[in-house]
Protein backbone atom coordinates (compact mmCIF):
# COMPACT_ATOMS: atom_id res chain seq x y z
CA UNK A 1 0.00 0.00 0.00
CA UNK A 2 1.43 3.31 -1.19
CA UNK A 3 2.18 5.39 1.71
CA UNK A 4 1.03 8.89 1.60
CA UNK A 5 2.41 12.91 2.76
CA UNK A 6 0.41 13.70 6.15
CA UNK A 7 0.19 17.32 4.55
CA UNK A 8 -0.89 17.39 0.90
CA UNK A 9 -3.25 20.40 1.78
CA UNK A 10 -1.13 23.23 3.12
CA UNK A 11 1.40 23.88 6.12
CA UNK A 12 -1.40 24.52 8.65
CA UNK A 13 -4.20 22.15 7.94
CA UNK A 14 -5.84 22.97 11.07
CA UNK A 15 -9.25 20.99 9.31
CA UNK A 16 -8.09 17.71 9.40
CA UNK A 17 -5.89 17.50 12.75
CA UNK A 18 -9.33 18.83 14.57
CA UNK A 19 -11.27 15.75 12.87
CA UNK A 20 -9.10 13.16 14.00
CA UNK A 21 -8.75 14.76 17.56
CA UNK A 22 -12.29 15.49 17.86
CA UNK A 23 -12.92 11.46 17.90
CA UNK A 24 -14.67 9.70 20.88
CA UNK A 25 -12.34 6.14 21.27
CA UNK A 26 -14.60 3.05 21.77
CA UNK A 27 -13.78 -0.51 22.08
CA UNK A 28 -14.93 -2.49 19.30
CA UNK A 29 -15.00 -6.09 18.10
CA UNK A 30 -14.82 -5.27 14.14
CA UNK A 31 -14.54 -2.19 11.88
CA UNK A 32 -18.20 -2.58 10.69
CA UNK A 33 -19.73 -2.85 14.00
CA UNK A 34 -20.52 0.57 13.47
CA UNK A 35 -21.84 2.53 10.43
CA UNK A 36 -19.62 4.44 8.38
CA UNK A 37 -20.86 7.61 9.09
CA UNK A 38 -20.32 7.09 12.71
CA UNK A 39 -16.54 6.46 12.46
CA UNK A 40 -16.08 10.31 11.47
CA UNK A 41 -17.11 10.94 15.28
CA UNK A 42 -15.76 7.75 17.16
CA UNK A 43 -12.49 6.05 16.68
CA UNK A 44 -11.67 2.13 16.72
CA UNK A 45 -9.68 -0.11 15.84
CA UNK A 46 -11.02 -3.76 15.00
CA UNK A 47 -10.37 -5.55 18.21
CA UNK A 48 -9.39 -3.11 20.30
CA UNK A 49 -10.16 -4.27 23.75
CA UNK A 50 -10.61 -1.26 25.47
CA UNK A 51 -11.49 2.45 24.72
CA UNK A 52 -8.18 4.15 26.10
CA UNK A 53 -6.09 1.39 23.54
CA UNK A 54 -8.25 3.23 20.84
CA UNK A 55 -7.62 6.78 22.10
CA UNK A 56 -4.10 6.21 22.36
CA UNK A 57 -4.13 4.99 19.00
CA UNK A 58 -5.46 7.53 17.61
CA UNK A 59 -3.26 10.17 19.75
CA UNK A 60 -0.50 8.67 17.66
CA UNK A 61 -2.35 9.29 14.33
CA UNK A 62 -2.96 13.12 15.44
CA UNK A 63 0.21 13.34 16.63
CA UNK A 64 1.52 12.43 12.96
CA UNK A 65 -0.64 14.29 11.43
CA UNK A 66 0.20 17.87 13.35
CA UNK A 67 3.56 17.18 13.12
CA UNK A 68 3.65 15.71 8.91
CA UNK A 69 6.08 12.28 10.13
CA UNK A 70 5.03 9.63 8.01
CA UNK A 71 4.21 5.88 8.52
CA UNK A 72 7.81 4.99 10.72
CA UNK A 73 7.04 6.93 13.18
CA UNK A 74 3.79 5.86 13.69
CA UNK A 75 4.83 2.46 13.67
CA UNK A 76 7.22 3.19 16.67
CA UNK A 77 4.33 4.64 18.49
CA UNK A 78 1.90 1.95 17.59
CA UNK A 79 4.63 -0.70 18.96
CA UNK A 80 4.78 1.09 22.40
CA UNK A 81 0.76 0.82 22.47
CA UNK A 82 0.60 -2.45 21.85
CA UNK A 83 3.13 -3.67 24.61
CA UNK A 84 2.03 -1.12 26.49
CA UNK A 85 -1.70 -2.54 27.06
CA UNK A 86 -0.67 -6.25 26.19
CA UNK A 87 -2.64 -6.30 23.01
CA UNK A 88 -2.78 -9.45 20.73
CA UNK A 89 -3.93 -8.37 17.01
CA UNK A 90 -4.60 -9.75 13.65
CA UNK A 91 -2.73 -9.51 10.66
CA UNK A 92 0.73 -8.81 9.95
CA UNK A 93 2.43 -5.36 11.78
CA UNK A 94 3.50 -3.94 8.36
CA UNK A 95 -0.65 -4.49 6.87
CA UNK A 96 -2.18 -3.73 9.81
CA UNK A 97 -0.28 -0.03 10.81
CA UNK A 98 -0.43 0.64 6.97
CA UNK A 99 -4.69 -0.19 6.90
CA UNK A 100 -4.99 2.00 10.07
CA UNK A 101 -2.50 4.59 8.98
CA UNK A 102 -2.90 5.66 5.55
CA UNK A 103 -7.37 5.09 5.61
CA UNK A 104 -7.31 7.25 8.96
CA UNK A 105 -5.10 9.82 7.18
CA UNK A 106 -7.11 10.03 3.91
CA UNK A 107 -10.22 10.11 5.90
CA UNK A 108 -8.96 12.86 7.59
CA UNK A 109 -7.09 15.10 5.07
CA UNK A 110 -10.75 14.54 2.66
CA UNK A 111 -12.71 15.34 5.81
CA UNK A 112 -10.74 18.65 6.40
CA UNK A 113 -10.59 19.41 2.49
CA UNK A 114 -14.48 19.54 2.60
CA UNK A 115 -14.79 22.23 5.36
CA UNK A 116 -12.34 23.95 2.89
CA UNK A 117 -14.16 23.73 -0.23
CA UNK A 118 -17.36 24.14 1.61
CA UNK A 119 -15.90 27.51 3.16
CA UNK A 120 -14.80 28.43 -0.49
CA UNK A 121 -17.85 27.53 -2.34
CA UNK A 122 -19.06 31.07 -3.64
CA UNK A 123 -15.91 31.27 -5.77
CA UNK A 124 -15.53 27.49 -6.24
CA UNK A 125 -18.80 25.55 -6.76
CA UNK A 126 -17.92 22.93 -8.91
CA UNK A 127 -16.28 19.61 -7.75
CA UNK A 128 -14.71 17.18 -9.99
CA UNK A 129 -14.00 13.92 -9.60
CA UNK A 130 -10.18 12.81 -9.72
CA UNK A 131 -8.09 9.41 -9.11
CA UNK A 132 -5.28 8.50 -8.67
CA UNK A 133 -4.73 7.74 -12.48
CA UNK A 134 -2.77 4.23 -12.64
CA UNK A 135 -3.61 0.59 -12.84
CA UNK A 136 -4.56 0.51 -9.03
CA UNK A 137 -7.86 2.05 -9.53
CA UNK A 138 -11.26 0.72 -8.96
CA UNK A 139 -12.65 -0.07 -12.59
CA UNK A 140 -15.99 2.05 -10.82
CA UNK A 141 -14.21 4.86 -9.35
CA UNK A 142 -12.23 5.15 -12.82
CA UNK A 143 -16.02 5.60 -14.05
CA UNK A 144 -16.90 8.38 -12.08
CA UNK A 145 -13.17 10.50 -12.79
CA UNK A 146 -13.71 13.63 -14.43
CA UNK A 147 -17.48 13.70 -13.65
CA UNK A 148 -18.32 17.67 -12.46
CA UNK A 149 -20.96 18.31 -10.16
CA UNK A 150 -22.26 21.44 -8.10
CA UNK A 151 -20.58 20.85 -4.56
CA UNK A 152 -24.41 20.37 -3.20
CA UNK A 153 -25.14 18.34 -5.24
CA UNK A 154 -26.79 14.48 -4.45
CA UNK A 155 -23.96 12.86 -5.61
CA UNK A 156 -21.65 14.13 -2.98
CA UNK A 157 -23.37 13.24 -0.06
CA UNK A 158 -22.41 9.41 -0.91
CA UNK A 159 -19.08 9.65 -3.54
CA UNK A 160 -17.00 12.35 -2.14
CA UNK A 161 -14.04 10.07 -1.17
CA UNK A 162 -12.48 8.30 -0.01
CA UNK A 163 -14.52 5.50 -1.29
CA UNK A 164 -13.16 2.04 0.19
CA UNK A 165 -10.22 0.82 2.02
CA UNK A 166 -7.20 2.21 0.55
CA UNK A 167 -8.89 4.24 -2.22
CA UNK A 168 -7.09 7.46 -3.40
CA UNK A 169 -9.28 9.19 -5.30
CA UNK A 170 -9.85 13.49 -4.50
CA UNK A 171 -11.64 16.02 -6.17
CA UNK A 172 -10.55 19.65 -7.57
CA UNK A 173 -12.77 22.37 -7.32
CA UNK A 174 -13.78 25.12 -10.44
CA UNK A 175 -15.04 28.08 -10.81
CA UNK A 176 -18.25 28.29 -13.79
CA UNK A 177 -15.35 30.49 -15.47
CA UNK A 178 -13.03 27.80 -15.09
CA UNK A 179 -15.21 25.30 -16.84
CA UNK A 180 -15.69 27.72 -19.48
CA UNK A 181 -12.08 28.33 -19.91
CA UNK A 182 -11.33 24.34 -19.78
CA UNK A 183 -14.20 23.74 -21.42
CA UNK A 184 -15.64 21.22 -18.83
CA UNK A 185 -18.99 20.66 -18.30
CA UNK A 186 -21.56 19.26 -15.72
CA UNK A 187 -22.53 15.87 -15.57
CA UNK A 188 -25.57 14.58 -16.32
CA UNK A 189 -27.36 13.71 -13.13
CA UNK A 190 -25.83 10.61 -11.76
CA UNK A 191 -28.31 7.07 -11.35
CA UNK A 192 -26.82 5.12 -7.94
CA UNK A 193 -27.06 1.54 -8.35
CA UNK A 194 -27.05 -0.11 -5.19
CA UNK A 195 -26.11 -3.73 -4.06
CA UNK A 196 -26.63 -6.10 -1.36
CA UNK A 197 -23.69 -6.77 1.44
CA UNK A 198 -24.02 -10.35 2.72
CA UNK A 199 -22.41 -11.57 5.24
CA UNK A 200 -20.60 -15.49 5.81
CA UNK A 201 -24.36 -16.95 6.95
CA UNK A 202 -26.13 -15.68 3.60
CA UNK A 203 -27.72 -12.88 5.76
CA UNK A 204 -28.34 -9.36 4.03
CA UNK A 205 -26.74 -6.61 6.54
CA UNK A 206 -26.33 -3.80 4.55
CA UNK A 207 -26.83 -1.91 0.92
CA UNK A 208 -23.91 0.15 -0.22
CA UNK A 209 -23.86 1.93 -3.74
CA UNK A 210 -21.78 -0.17 -6.83
CA UNK A 211 -18.07 0.36 -6.43
CA UNK A 212 -17.97 1.62 -2.75
CA UNK A 213 -16.89 -0.68 0.08
CA UNK A 214 -19.39 -1.12 3.22
CA UNK A 215 -18.71 1.33 5.97
CA UNK A 216 -17.60 3.76 3.14
CA UNK A 217 -20.99 4.92 1.63
CA UNK A 218 -20.81 8.27 3.47
CA UNK A 219 -19.11 11.92 2.65
CA UNK A 220 -16.48 12.06 5.50
CA UNK A 221 -16.70 15.75 5.78
CA UNK A 222 -20.58 15.89 6.56
CA UNK A 223 -20.42 13.17 8.68
CA UNK A 224 -17.94 15.55 10.93
CA UNK A 225 -19.66 18.39 10.40
CA UNK A 226 -23.29 16.79 10.88
CA UNK A 227 -22.89 13.05 11.94
CA UNK A 228 -27.10 12.58 13.22
CA UNK A 229 -27.76 14.24 9.24
CA UNK A 230 -25.46 11.65 7.98
CA UNK A 231 -26.60 8.83 9.49
CA UNK A 232 -29.89 9.78 8.67
CA UNK A 233 -29.19 9.51 5.25
CA UNK A 234 -27.82 6.19 5.34
CA UNK A 235 -30.61 4.82 7.09
CA UNK A 236 -32.83 6.55 4.87
CA UNK A 237 -31.16 4.38 1.63
CA UNK A 238 -31.52 0.98 3.22
CA UNK A 239 -34.89 -0.88 3.00
CA UNK A 240 -36.99 -0.79 6.27
CA UNK A 241 -35.90 -3.85 7.65
CA UNK A 242 -32.44 -3.13 7.48
CA UNK A 243 -33.08 0.35 9.18
CA UNK A 244 -33.65 -0.62 13.30
CA UNK A 245 -30.80 -3.44 12.78
CA UNK A 246 -28.31 -0.82 12.00
CA UNK A 247 -29.48 1.58 14.46
CA UNK A 248 -29.42 -1.13 17.08
CA UNK A 249 -25.55 -1.90 16.76
CA UNK A 250 -24.49 1.84 15.55
CA UNK A 251 -25.77 4.16 18.32
CA UNK A 252 -23.09 3.33 20.67
CA UNK A 253 -22.11 4.89 24.13
CA UNK A 254 -19.54 6.88 22.09
CA UNK A 255 -22.09 7.89 19.65
CA UNK A 256 -24.60 8.40 22.11
CA UNK A 257 -22.52 11.26 23.75
CA UNK A 258 -22.35 12.68 20.43
CA UNK A 259 -25.67 13.07 19.73
CA UNK A 260 -26.78 14.59 23.10
CA UNK A 261 -23.29 16.91 22.31
CA UNK A 262 -25.13 17.98 19.32
CA UNK A 263 -28.53 18.67 20.96
CA UNK A 264 -26.97 20.69 23.99
CA UNK A 265 -24.98 22.66 20.81
CA UNK A 266 -28.52 23.38 19.10
CA UNK A 267 -30.41 24.16 22.32
CA UNK A 268 -28.09 26.72 23.51
CA UNK A 269 -27.96 28.20 19.80
CA UNK A 270 -31.89 28.84 19.70
CA UNK A 271 -31.96 29.62 23.19
CA UNK A 272 -29.48 32.76 22.22
CA UNK A 273 -31.12 33.64 19.46
CA UNK A 274 -34.39 33.84 21.55
CA UNK A 275 -36.42 32.58 18.49
CA UNK A 276 -37.45 30.09 16.34
CA UNK A 277 -37.11 30.25 12.95
CA UNK A 278 -38.44 26.35 11.96
CA UNK A 279 -34.84 24.90 12.68
CA UNK A 280 -34.95 21.11 14.03
CA UNK A 281 -32.31 19.39 15.47
CA UNK A 282 -32.20 15.18 14.76
CA UNK A 283 -32.12 13.84 18.67
CA UNK A 284 -31.96 9.56 17.52
CA UNK A 285 -33.77 7.04 15.27
CA UNK A 286 -36.21 4.42 16.31
CA UNK A 287 -34.69 1.10 17.15
CA UNK A 288 -35.62 -2.49 15.62
CA UNK A 289 -37.76 -3.07 18.85
CA UNK A 290 -39.67 0.17 18.01
CA UNK A 291 -40.17 -0.44 14.41
CA UNK A 292 -41.20 -3.87 14.39
CA UNK A 293 -43.98 -3.34 16.94
CA UNK A 294 -45.17 -0.24 14.50
CA UNK A 295 -44.84 -2.03 11.42
CA UNK A 296 -48.44 -2.94 11.55
CA UNK A 297 -49.54 0.28 12.83
CA UNK A 298 -48.38 3.11 10.61
CA UNK A 299 -46.19 2.96 7.87
CA UNK A 300 -42.92 4.84 8.24
CA UNK A 301 -41.07 7.15 5.75
CA UNK A 302 -38.46 7.39 8.11
CA UNK A 303 -36.83 6.61 11.39
CA UNK A 304 -35.21 9.47 12.29
CA UNK A 305 -36.49 11.82 14.98
CA UNK A 306 -36.19 15.22 15.09
CA UNK A 307 -37.15 17.78 18.03
CA UNK A 308 -37.80 21.62 16.80
CA UNK A 309 -36.30 24.60 17.94
CA UNK A 310 -39.86 25.63 19.38
CA UNK A 311 -39.10 22.87 21.74
CA UNK A 312 -35.75 23.90 22.72
CA UNK A 313 -37.09 27.73 23.73
CA UNK A 314 -40.48 26.51 25.41
CA UNK A 315 -40.66 25.43 29.20
CA UNK A 316 -40.90 22.10 29.62
CA UNK A 317 -42.08 19.74 32.43
CA UNK A 318 -39.33 17.74 32.26
CA UNK A 319 -36.69 18.95 35.15
CA UNK A 320 -33.57 20.13 32.95
CA UNK A 321 -31.33 17.64 33.49
CA UNK A 322 -33.54 15.17 31.78
CA UNK A 323 -34.08 17.82 28.89
CA UNK A 324 -30.98 18.23 28.13
CA UNK A 325 -30.49 14.24 27.66
CA UNK A 326 -33.19 14.12 25.30
CA UNK A 327 -30.88 11.64 22.82
CA UNK A 328 -30.24 9.27 25.55
CA UNK A 329 -33.80 9.31 26.87
CA UNK A 330 -35.37 8.69 24.01
CA UNK A 331 -32.60 5.88 23.14
CA UNK A 332 -33.01 4.06 26.65
CA UNK A 333 -36.76 3.63 26.83
CA UNK A 334 -38.61 1.42 29.64
CA UNK A 335 -41.99 1.49 27.13
CA UNK A 336 -43.22 2.67 24.03
CA UNK A 337 -46.74 2.98 23.38
CA UNK A 338 -49.00 3.47 20.60
CA UNK A 339 -51.60 6.37 21.26
CA UNK A 340 -54.96 5.09 19.23
CA UNK A 341 -56.77 8.45 19.73
CA UNK A 342 -53.89 11.13 18.95
CA UNK A 343 -52.13 8.73 16.56
CA UNK A 344 -48.50 9.62 18.35
CA UNK A 345 -46.13 7.34 19.54
CA UNK A 346 -45.20 7.86 22.84
CA UNK A 347 -41.92 7.51 24.66
CA UNK A 348 -41.61 6.65 28.37
CA UNK A 349 -38.09 6.99 29.26
CA UNK A 350 -36.22 5.14 32.14
CA UNK A 351 -36.54 6.46 36.01
CA UNK A 352 -39.84 8.86 37.54
CA UNK A 353 -40.19 12.08 37.83
CA UNK A 354 -41.09 13.65 41.04
CA UNK A 355 -44.78 12.36 42.48
CA UNK A 356 -43.58 9.04 41.06
CA UNK A 357 -44.97 9.76 37.42
CA UNK A 358 -43.69 8.26 34.57
CA UNK A 359 -41.67 10.94 31.84
CA UNK A 360 -43.91 11.04 28.43
CA UNK A 361 -42.33 12.28 24.96
CA UNK A 362 -44.98 12.02 22.07
CA UNK A 363 -43.60 11.59 18.65
CA UNK A 364 -45.84 12.28 15.12
CA UNK A 365 -44.63 10.54 12.25
CA UNK A 366 -43.78 11.10 9.17
CA UNK A 367 -43.26 15.10 9.26
CA UNK A 368 -41.77 17.77 7.26
CA UNK A 369 -38.82 19.24 8.54
CA UNK A 370 -36.56 21.27 6.89
CA UNK A 371 -33.63 18.30 6.52
CA UNK A 372 -36.55 15.91 5.44
CA UNK A 373 -38.86 13.84 6.84
CA UNK A 374 -39.01 12.78 10.51
CA UNK A 375 -40.90 11.83 13.26
CA UNK A 376 -41.06 15.24 15.61
CA UNK A 377 -40.93 15.34 19.11
CA UNK A 378 -44.44 17.05 19.63
CA UNK A 379 -44.71 16.89 23.73
CA UNK A 380 -42.91 16.28 26.52
CA UNK A 381 -45.05 15.43 29.16
CA UNK A 382 -45.74 13.02 32.49
CA UNK A 383 -48.41 10.43 33.15
CA UNK A 384 -48.84 7.47 35.54
CA UNK A 385 -48.81 4.22 34.67
CA UNK A 386 -52.41 3.57 35.36
CA UNK A 387 -53.02 6.13 32.82
CA UNK A 388 -50.44 4.76 30.42
CA UNK A 389 -51.96 1.10 30.74
CA UNK A 390 -55.60 2.03 29.51
CA UNK A 391 -55.65 -0.41 26.98
CA UNK A 392 -58.81 1.59 25.12
CA UNK A 393 -56.12 4.45 24.15
CA UNK A 394 -52.35 3.11 24.71
CA UNK A 395 -51.31 0.22 22.87
CA UNK A 396 -48.06 -1.35 24.37
CA UNK A 397 -45.37 -1.69 21.88
CA UNK A 398 -41.80 -2.42 23.37
CA UNK A 399 -41.17 -2.88 27.23
CA UNK A 400 -43.20 -2.72 30.61
CA UNK A 401 -44.90 -0.09 32.33
CA UNK A 402 -43.83 -1.97 35.50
Amino acid sequence: MAEIQARPFGPQFSEAISFLKGKLPEASLAWDSLAGPVHSKVFTVAGAASADLARDINKSLTQALASGTTITQFRKDFDKVVQDYGWTYKGKRGWRTSVIFDNNMRSAHMAGRWSQLQANKDRRPYLQYRTAGDAKVRPQHRQWNGLIYPIDDPFWQIHYPPNGWGCRCTVRAYSLADLGAKGLQVAEPYKVQMRNVVNRDGEITDRVPLGIDPGWDHNVGMSWIAPELALGAKLARLPPELRGLLVDKTISPAFQTVLNGRWTAFQTQVQAAGTATGDAQVVGYLDSATLNGLAEIQPLRSSAIAASDTMALAKQPWPATWLADLPANLRNYQAVLWDQVDQVLVIVPQGKLPGSRLATATLRLNQRTRYGTALTVDTLGAATAANLADADRYRLLVGSLK
